[in-house]
């Protein structure tokens, strides 16, 4: 009887986990098997598989345009993460410990654009990136930047024109997490901090960096899973251009999948990415540690 009751509550469990289970296998197992296997094969949605190995990985390699990808996202992760954790640390200190009155306003404010549509951010700012008619070319000529730079067309600026998009559109989640970290911190330790002497930016070396440290890992965590993800915004502003200087792996893998209709290369590029992904993730958390710190308590 006791064993029978042991059996329907192991079997409860089970059914409980069940969805997650299958969830787990159908939609990321699956698709990742599915690509990795058909990477070894020439295919599109019109013709049936030709197996042909590690072809697909050692042209991979010599696509000078794959090279690019790389590049560019190389550069986007050092950019855009260090940007938007600065700035998102910047805006939420100042609205956590300086702002007396309308927090809730400034936060949402600066929120705002992540939860806008990607498409929607796209049109605004090639419109200001235009070269005759964009507000933001017109300054630049008027403080004196010569004639109107068509930033979205060079191929040596392009890319960190995006990047000032992306910038922009996330530095308020950084903040949101970091006024999150800061609300952790207690009033006792703060105020040992200034007993001590630590006040304006020594304050902020000693006391608050250091009690955030674990959003500092999650930004970067989640800015590199993002940075590899990058699709719509690029595809939106430039579709990859102009000459490839803007793709990104998300864009070549696109038109490499569908337009061009190389499914087995663009299954190729996928497994690089994911296997990319996990090398920056396991180098991040060997870097970073992944051990409990006191601020994840805020010293409580």
């Amino acid at each position: 009887m006791i064993k029978e009751k042991k059996r329907r509550k192991d079997m409860t469990g089970y059914l409980f986990i069940a969805p997650a289970i299958i969830f787990f296998l159908v939609f990321i197992v699956y698709p990742i098997g599915f690509i990795s296997y058909g990477s070894l094969f020439n295919w599109s949605s019109l013709s049936n598989m030709t197996f042909v190995g590690l072809k697909n990985f050692v042209e991979l390699f010599q696509d000078k345009v794959f090279i690019i990808t790389l590049r560019n996202t190389l550069l986007w992760i050092l950019i855009t993460i260090t940007i938007q954790m600065v700035l998102g640390f910047i805006l939420a200190y100042i609205i956590e410990e300086k702002v007396k009155k309308y927090k809730s306003f400034f936060r949402t404010l600066f929120f705002i654009p992540v939860v806008t549509s990607v498409v929607v951010i796209s049109i605004v700012w090639s419109n200001m990136y235009s070269p005759y008619q964009g507000l933001l070319t017109n300054f630049l000529y008027s403080i004196g930047f010569g004639s109107p730079i068509n930033l979205l067309g060079d191929v040596n600026k392009a890319i960190f024109a995006i990047m000032v998009v992306n910038i922009w559109e996330w530095t308020g989640w950084s903040m949101i997490l970091y006024i999150a970290g800061l609300s952790e911190i207690s009033q006792g330790i703060k105020e040992a901090a200034l007993i001590d002497g630590a006040k304006g930016f020594k304050k902020i070396y000693h006391i608050f960096i250091p009690l955030t440290a674990h959003v500092h890992k999650s930004l970067v965590l989640l800015g590199i899973i993002g940075s590899l993800q990058t699709f719509a915004l690029v595809y939106s502003m430039t579709s990859g251009g102009p000459n490839s200087a803007t793709e990104v792996p998300g864009t070549y893998i696109f038109k490499m999948g569908f337009q061009v209709q190389r499914m087995g290369y663009a299954s190729a590029i996928s497994v690089i990415i994911l296997l990319l992904a996990l090398v920056l993730t396991v180098m991040q958390v060997v870097t970073l540690g992944s051990g409990n710190f006191i601020s994840k308590k805020g010293g409580k």
